[in-house]
Parts: C-alpha cells; structure tokens; sequence
C-alpha cells in the first residue's frame, strides 16, 4: 500500500509539473519574445521541470548546483531555434548586475564553453579552439532582461579580425583594435586555457578595460577559441562598450548559431 501511495504522489506531482511547465510555456511562446520577460518565463518553467520531474524540457538541458547563483539551464531561443544560449536559473538581468563582480560569482562564461559541444549537432567536426565563440550583449543592447550568453561558432568577419592582429594581442592587457567587421572597434587580450577557471571575464573586462566598471550596462563581452601558432591554446576576450568610437557591435554578429564557416 506504501509503494502504491508514493506511485500516486510521483503521478500527482509529475502531472502538477507538466502542467505548470505548460501554462509558462504557453505564456512565454505567446509573448513571441516581445516582452522583455519572455526568456525569464521559458526558464522558469525549465527550473520547475527540472525540480518536480528531473527534465529539462523545455529546455535541453538544467544543471542545479548548491550555490544558486550557480545555476543554470540550457536551451534554444524559443522565437530563433537556431541559436542556443545559457542562461542562469537565478534572476539575473543582464551584463549590468553587480553580483557577477564579487569574488566568488560563477563563471557562466566557463559553464558554456564546457557545455559547448550542445551547440554542434551536425558540426561535430567543428574545433573548438579555432571554430567557438560565446558572446553577451550589452543592457543597451539586448531584447530580454535575463541574462543569457550566446553559444555557437566565431564569425567569419571577426575571425578573419582577430586573425589578421593575433600579433598584436597578448595576455598582460587588453589591446584596442579597429576592424572592417560590425566590431569596429573594441578590446581584446589572450587568456591561456589554463588560466580560464581561474578569471571571470566580466570582473577582468571591468578592472581592466578604460571605463567599462562604470558603464557595464553598456558593455558587450566576447570569448573566442584559439589556437596560436606556438600551439599554446586559449581564447580571445574581447570587449566593447556599445556606441564607444562609432562602434555597434552585437553578440549576434559574433557568433554564428549554425556554424556557417
């Protein structure tokens, strides 16, 4: 009888989850990603899922850890199925907020490009170290008020930038470079593979960056795979604050989502 009341309680609550994981679903697929809440609802109902049932739907994948700022979920934009984000489970609304500065925020940076072969499905053949990208845009910039990185491949234009100026990029500091790509203009230093658990890229890009802690609402952020020519593996870290020497650029137009090379 015991067995056969914890099999109606695991029903009752199995179907509690899907209902509550369906009404956020609807709600936030009705707001087509107009509303600036939408992606908040979508995780939501991922984080809810994932308690009540152990899935992920909708999203593809729910990782809860003990710090819950730590915390995070992955999923496919639900108005642009083709682009893939992380996102923290946490209200967290963008690049702007002051929590990712302290000393033991999480690295959601780290987090994606450890769960970055999600992205690749029939790009397999994709290397990380000369293909991924991960880029999130500044509060000025952006369309949802949860923040959210982009996963996918680098660019051709950019890639193509940071190539022609691998010479001028080195680890002690940022560089500013100016391009033809829709980063006009924006800083970039090397971070060796070894170093990148060690760093958070939003604390480095505001200590380091001229300006960029007291305008972090501004300020976009980019992390591309490389390999150099001595073979030492790291990634580019690249910022720019938005609007700064006439230059626009967005995470969109850093990383590819289908991985066009």
């Amino acid at each position: 009888m015991e067995n056969l009341s914890g099999l109606r309680v695991s029903k009752r609550r199995y179907r509690l989850a899907l209902l509550s994981t369906g009404i956020l679903l609807v709600v936030a697929l009705g707001s087509s990603f107009a509303s600036r809440a939408a992606l908040s609802l979508a995780v939501e109902s991922c984080r809810l899922n994932s308690t009540l049932t152990g899935a992920a739907f909708p999203c593809l994948k729910v990782v809860q850890k003990p710090q819950p700022l730590a915390s995070y979920a992955i999923l496919r934009e639900p108005t642009h199925k083709e682009r893939t984000i992380l996102t923290p489970l946490a209200d967290v609304s963008g690049i702007e907020d002051k929590r990712l500065l302290v000393p033991d925020a999480p690295n959601y940076f780290l987090d994606a490009w450890n769960e970055w072969s999600i992205v690749m499905g029939d790009h397999a053949n994709r290397d990380p170290w000369r293909d991924a990208a991960l880029g999130i845009n500044a509060a000025s910039n952006r369309t949802q008020d949860h923040l959210h990185i982009h996963m996918g491949c680098v660019s051709s234009s950019l890639k193509l930038a940071l190539n022609s100026h691998a010479a001028d990029i080195g680890a002690e500091k940022f560089q500013r470079i100016n391009t033809k790509s829709a980063w006009r203009s924006f800083w970039v230093r090397f971070v060796s593979a070894d170093q990148f658990e060690n760093i958070n890229p939003f604390q480095l890009v505001a200590d380091d960056v001229p300006h960029a802690r007291a305008d972090m609402e501004n300020v976009t952020i980019g992390i591309v795979g490389t390999s150099r020519q001595d073979g030492q593996q790291g990634f580019y870290l690249l910022a720019e604050i938005f609007g700064d020497n006439d230059s626009y650029g967005s995470a969109e137009e850093l990383v590819d989502p289908k991985c066009r090379l």
